[in-house]
């Protein structure tokens, strides 16, 4: 279905909604938007047909049509807003100031009537003309957002979240042969870089990453470091983030490297390369330019010390080395085609036992064929699975198959015709999304090549743009099942999952993001701008679709940029824009770096905003210097229809007053130190997130919790301070997800609830102690019966007993504690502890014991900074499921447990800066080597050096 019938759906739903939740201020205009939201729905039945036949028949004056119909539907939604919005703040106004509002509103009354009518003239009119053009009316009105669907969706995914994607096909003999080679087993030529080359979806980086994390490869080499590179290759970054692989500075040593010369950074990287034995794997090198950018920092004559990389371009791998080892993958053959894409179309839950024998023969010779098309290419194989995961009859196969000619030939007009097996396929994936997700797939557009995408923050600006239904389920649960449906359909990967199972991070293939960038350009979706590389797309020639508006814009700056280029950029964008952010990558750590650029950037992008883009929903100021901004404009408060404002990274001495007239305003993420919050800030209607970045200080929010319109939808608290708050306050919070306060002298009155109540839908909590006095932490957590993740950074009088702690606890993080009494008899037998943090100072005794038996669920476990731990005694039986553990800065510790040769299921250990004597105890031949042995990955950070702490 069209993108543009996701839009007009969304904007019928909007203006439902103002029907109904905003009829007294629409007062002389109500009769007019009940007749447009009747002619959109009216509209709406013609467009699944319009798009069949924009895609069969490549018909251009229906796509005209269509896109004509998508832009007035957001302009009748501005316009119908901004009215709402203006008369509720001028109800808010007194006096004579009123009076006069009031003699305003009867002429924008007329003005906006007149609007309203003519963008309604004009619907009418294309309907007709669609009819014109043999469009015709469809019955089935898809209902995809209806809580039907939406629980639909909810039963797939769940059925897809248990299961882990480990299916490699084909790759069994490239791996093995590059693991001999990196281990120097069948090395004889001695070679330094290794390069894995070939076209774009043929499984390098799958391949590639399979070998930096073999067995063999992990206990051969020291350190390690994975850069990602890309088109937009940024040297010192890169640089920087293979030392920090390397070494795991702490943090003033990281701000020592940030401020060091790139001769000196290159020098440093250097000279570890040649003492230690180290693998770097630079994934996804374009071009010879980049490698020359970088090769300095690489040792070129005789090191123990090796690069794995991976490029599309042959002239690429000889340019790095001329004598190196290149290996090219091969494509699949008919049989390994078939074998991935059983096990991806399997994957997401579908069950063969649930079609009689006939139907699966025929979609196996119908997969055949379509397979034939892929050309044994991983990337094409993956998303054919995706797709034909949602279908369900023989004919839905059979009219993908039909489907495939015709994107065939639109992939024939790729540049490169190399790209003809994928490019068909991808094109269909975007094809076949339904039409609510189409809009979440093309903001994707809006992140830089090879992005870590994270999806609470996506999910965020989803809503924020008005893009998941109103209706039914929470809409964060929506969001996030629309994002797992595009893992399911192979659109996105995931990167990083949390400890509850749930995506957590993902990231798209170059491929995909290509065409997800383009089909954003072509339906004028979403711009992406690049001053990075003065990568400049003029706003007028990117769109194929004459006299309509941009509304998405995101822009990526760098420290050569010129304030110039940022104005050159944004200067024909028209008031129409909802969406705008701007990321620096480059961040400087001493102010007297910063250009003049960087000085000036807020500025300009505030006088723009506040001066022009008057419709934005949502205002992204990312990833910038970190110095003060200490004013915003007065005119910021104009944004009305703002939902979304983040600028987290920034500090800002107070929050505006102005602030209050975002009425609209869903999401606050700032970095500020301000005492408390302005008290216009209470009449918003709208808050569901608040995150408050400011370190250890905390913000004063317990006047706005006793006053705000906003108590039953806020979920998320950040970064708040307990003074003159107390529990109680929070308490009434009935859909408190999030809690992470910092408190004071004041924690025994902040306690105070005399009604005993219990948070009931709190399910993550994390407090921070501002001083170094012992708190009473048991009350709060009697409070928090249902948390599954609870953070503790404060000494405590004493540790909750089992029964005390939340029977969902999953994860554990505790920092601070100071207790005296070993913690693991208590903590061992909560039942569903999956991932436990025993940091700094927690513990001060000498001697951990885990009993048999004990943590009988716990996968993950860091000891880090625990000075006096001397002795940790694991017995037989216990951490039975444990596959991670971190050993960090316990330079007490003098060996590990005995125990841990029991635990068949560890498979990652990370040793950190432990004395030199703790490591080689470990190593091959050493006292401990039988203990570890097993431990298929086994990583040693800062090991060398002789601590004043060391054991005798």
């Amino acid at each position: 279905m069209a993108l543009e019938e996701a839009v007009v759906s969304f904007v019928i739903e909007r203006l439902g909604d103002l029907l109904i939740n905003e009829a007294k201020f629409l007062y002389g205009v109500k009769g007019q938007v009940e007749n447009a939201k009747i002619k959109l729905q009216c509209m709406r039945a013609f467009l699944k047909d319009a798009d069949a036949q924009i895609r069969e028949n490549g018909n251009e004056t229906v796509r005209l049509l269509v896109a004509q119909v998508r832009e007035n539907s957001c302009a009748l939604e501005d316009v119908i807003e901004t009215y709402v919005f203006k008369v509720a703040l001028n109800e808010s106004a007194e006096g004579i100031r009123r009076v006069l509002k009031w003699s305003a509103r009867i002429i924008d009354v007329y003005k906006v009537g007149s609007k309203i009518k003519e963008i309604s003239s004009n619907i009418d009119a294309w309907t007709s003309e669609l009819e014109k053009y043999g469009v015709q009316r469809s019955m089935d009105q898809a209902a995809e957002t209806s809580s039907s669907y939406v629980q639909e969706r909810r039963q797939l995914r769940q059925a897809y979240s248990h299961v882990e994607d480990n299916h490699v096909v084909g790759f069994d003999k490239d791996i093995e042969e590059l693991v001999a080679l990196l281990t120097e087993q069948k090395n004889p030529c001695k070679h330094k870089v290794i390069s894995v080359y070939g076209m774009g979806g043929l499984g390098k980086t799958t391949l590639a990453r399979k070998v930096y994390q073999h067995p063999q490869v992990r206990t051969h080499f020291d350190c390690y470091a994975w850069a990602s590179i890309s088109q937009q290759c940024n040297a010192r970054e890169v640089l920087e983030g293979i030392l920090f692989a390397f070494t795991s500075p702490t943090k003033e040593r990281r701000e020592e490297i940030k401020t060091t010369s790139d001769v000196e950074l290159a020098k440093q990287l250097l000279d570890f390369q040649k003492q230690k034995k180290c693998l770097v794997l630079l994934d996804d090198i374009w071009t010879t330019t980049t490698w020359d950018l970088l090769k300095h920092a690489f040792p070129q004559g005789d090191t123990d010390s090796k690069i794995l990389l991976t490029t599309r371009n042959k002239d690429v791998a000889l340019h790095v080395d001329r004598h190196g080892f290149i290996h090219e993958p091969h494509l699949l053959s008919d049989n390994e085609s078939w074998e991935l894409f059983q096990n991806k179309y399997f994957c997401v839950g579908m069950d063969p036992s649930n079609s009689d024998s006939d139907d699966n023969e025929r979609k196996k010779e119908l997969a055949v064929e379509m397979l034939k098309k892929c050309a044994g290419l991983p990337l094409a194989i993956i998303v054919l699975a995706g797709l034909l995961s949602k279908k369900h009859t023989i004919y839905e196969w059979e009219q993908m198959k039909r489907n495939i000619v015709c994107c065939i030939g639109q992939g024939e007009q790729h540049e490169d015709s190399k790209y003809h097996s994928v490019w068909w396929v991808l094109g269909l994936s975007y094809s076949e999304l339904p039409c609510h997700l189409k809009p979440c797939f093309l903001y994707l557009a809006r992140y830089a090549e090879d992005d870590v995408i994270r999806v609470k923050v996506l999910c965020l600006i989803l809503i924020a743009e008005g893009f998941i239904s109103l209706r039914g389920s929470c809409m964060e649960d929506v969001a996030y099942d629309c994002l797992s449906e595009l893992v399911e359909r192979s659109m996105i990967q995931v990167k990083d999952m949390s400890s509850t199972g749930r995506i957590k991070s993902f990231c798209i293939h170059d491929l995909m993001r290509d065409l997800c960038v383009s089909k954003a350009r072509d339906e004028n979706f979403l711009h992406f701008m690049d001053l990075r590389n003065k990568v400049e797309e003029s706003i007028e020639s990117v769109s194929t679709v004459p006299t309509t508006n941009v509304r998405r814009v995101a822009i990526y700056c760098d420290r050569e940029s010129t304030y110039n280029d940022f104005d050159h950029m944004v200067r024909n964008i028209d008031g129409s824009l909802r969406y705008l952010s701007v990321h620096d990558r480059s961040i400087p750590f001493q102010v007297d770096d910063i250009s003049d650029f960087e000085r000036n950037l807020s500025e300009g992008v505030f006088r723009h905003v506040c001066n022009r883009f008057l419709m934005l929903r949502v205002l992204i100021i990312d990833d910038m210097p970190d110095f003060e901004c200490t004013t915003f404009p007065k005119k910021i408060g104009n944004l009305i229809h703002l939902r979304l404002f983040s600028m987290p990274k920034r500090e800002i001495k107070m929050i505006p007053s102005y602030f209050g007239n975002w009425r609209c305003l869903q999401t606050l993420r700032v970095c500020t130190v301000i005492d408390k919050i302005p008290n216009s800030m209470c009449k918003l209607e709208q808050l569901r997130h608040l995150y408050f970045y400011c370190e250890s200080t905390g913000v004063g929010i317990g006047e706005f919790l006793r006053s705000t319109k906003s108590r039953n939808l806020l979920q998320t608290l950040v970064g708040i301070h307990s003074k003159h708050l107390v529990l109680t306050d929070l308490l009434q919070l009935k859909n408190l997800k999030k809690l992470a306060i910092v408190v004071d002298g004041n924690f025994d009155s902040f306690l105070h609830n005399p009604q005993t109540l219990t948070f009931t839908r709190l399910l993550s909590l994390q407090v921070k102690k501002r001083d170094f006095g012992k708190i009473d932490i048991v009350p709060l957590i009697l409070s928090c019966p249902q948390i599954y993740k609870l953070t503790l950074h404060s000494p405590i009088v004493r540790l909750p007993q089992v029964n005390q702690f939340s029977p969902n606890l999953i994860k554990l993080r505790l920092f601070n504690l100071r207790l005296k009494d070993d913690p693991m008899p208590t903590l061992e037998k909560l039942p569903k502890l999956r991932v436990l943090v025993i940091g700094w100072c927690s513990f001060m005794g000498d001697e951990m014991v885990c009993s048999r038996g004990g943590f009988n669920r716990l996968e993950s476990l860091e000891l880090s900074g625990l000075e006096g731990l001397k002795e940790w005694k694991v017995e037989e039986g216990a951490l039975s499921r444990l596959g991670y553990l971190r050993i960090k800065e316990c330079r007490g510790l003098r060996r590990v447990p005995d125990g841990l040769r029991n635990i068949l299921t560890l498979n990652h250990m990370v040793i950190e800066r432990m004395p030199k004597k703790f490591k080689q105890r470990m190593e091959e031949g050493g006292e401990d080597f039988y203990i570890v042995n097993h431990v298929t990955s086994r990583v040693f950070i800062d090991c060398n050096k002789e601590y004043a702490s060391d054991y005798r």
